[in-house]
C-alpha cells in the first residue's frame, strides 16, 4: 500500500500530470469510456495535499481538455464518422443521441451546458450538434461555459475531499469520484423523468385537441337526420295542390 502511494504522490507532482490530464478529458469527450472525472478529481485531491499539482493550473488545463474534445466530437458529428455508428449500435447510444439532436433543435446551448456534467451526455451532445450543422461560433462558446462550470465542480470536489482526507488522500479520491457519480446518475434520472412529463403532456395536450372533433362529429350527423327526419314532405296532389304529410 505505501508502494501505491508513494507512485501516485509521484505522479501527482510530476509536470506531465497536466498533459495527462488535459489529454484523458478531452478522449472522454469522445470516447466516454474513459474516466476524465476521475483523472480530474484525483489531481484535485493531491492539490491540497501537496505542493503539485496546482489548482489553478489544473483547472486551466482541464477546461482546455474539455474544449478540444467537444470540438473534436462535433466535428466526428459534422462528418458522421464511427463514433456515431459506434452509439447508434446500442440501444441506449441511439436513445441518447436522438435526445441529444431534439434538445439542441429545441434548447440549444443550454443543453449543451447541461449535458456536459451527464456521463455520455456530452458526447451524444457535442456529435449530434455536428450532425445538425450547429453553428461553430456559438457551439465554442457554449462550450467553453459548460467546460469551466464542469472543470470547477471536478476540481472542487476533489479539492474537497483532499481536505476532509488530508491524510489519507486516496480515500478522498474515492469519496470524490463517488459523489461524482451520485450526482451524474441523479442528473440522468431528472432529464429522463423531465423527458417523461413533456411526452406525457403532449400526448394529454393531443388528446384534448383530438377528443372534441370526435365526439361532435356523430351529434352533428345525428342532428342533420333528425333535420331530415323533421322536414315536412311535400307531394302534389293529381289536382295540382300542394299537400303536406
Amino acid at each position: 500500500m505505501d508502494a501505491v502511494m508513494d507512485l501516485v504522490t509521484a505522479v501527482m507532482a510530476s509536470p506531465w500530470l497536466y498533459v495527462v490530464v488535459a489529454a484523458v478529458v478531452a478522449i472522454d469527450s469522445v470516447f466516454p469510456v474513459v474516466p476524465g472525472e476521475a483523472a480530474v478529481i484525483t489531481a484535485g485531491a493531491y492539490a491540497m495535499v501537496q505542493d503539485s499539482p496546482h489548482a489553478l493550473i489544473l483547472l486551466l488545463v482541464t477546461v482546455i481538455g474539455a474544449v478540444a474534445g467537444d470540438i473534436t466530437a462535433h466535428h466526428v458529428g459534422r462528418g458522421a464518422g464511427p463514433v456515431t455508428r459506434w452509439l447508434r449500435r446500442s440501444h441506449a447510444g441511439d436513445a441518447l443521441l436522438s435526445w441529444a439532436r431534439t434538445g439542441l433543435e429545441k434548447r440549444g446551448g443550454m443543453l449543451i451546458i447541461g449535458a456536459r456534467f451527464i456521463p455520455g451526455g456530452r458526447t451524444a451532445t457535442s456529435i449530434a450538434s455536428g450532425m445538425i450543422g450547429y453553428p461553430r461560433p456559438r457551439f465554442l462558446g457554449f462550450s467553453l461555459i459548460a467546460a469551466t462550470a464542469w472543470a470547477g465542480y471536478n476540481v472542487g470536489i476533489g479539492m474537497l475531499g483532499g481536505i476532509a482526507f488530508r491524510d489519507q488522500p486516496l480515500l478522498g479520491v474515492v469519496c470524490g469520484v463517488g459523489l461524482a457519480l451520485v450526482i451524474g446518475i441523479v442528473l440522468e434520472r431528472l432529464r429522463v423523468r423531465r423527458e417523461n412529463r413533456a411526452q406525457d403532456a403532449a400526448a394529454s395536450t393531443q388528446d384534448d385537441v383530438t377528443a372534441p372533433r370526435d365526439g361532435t362529429a356523430a351529434p352533428r350527423d345525428g342532428a342533420a337526420a333528425e333535420g331530415r327526419e323533421a322536414a315536412p314532405s311535400h307531394r302534389r296532389s293529381p289536382a295540382g295542390y300542394s299537400t303536406t304529410s
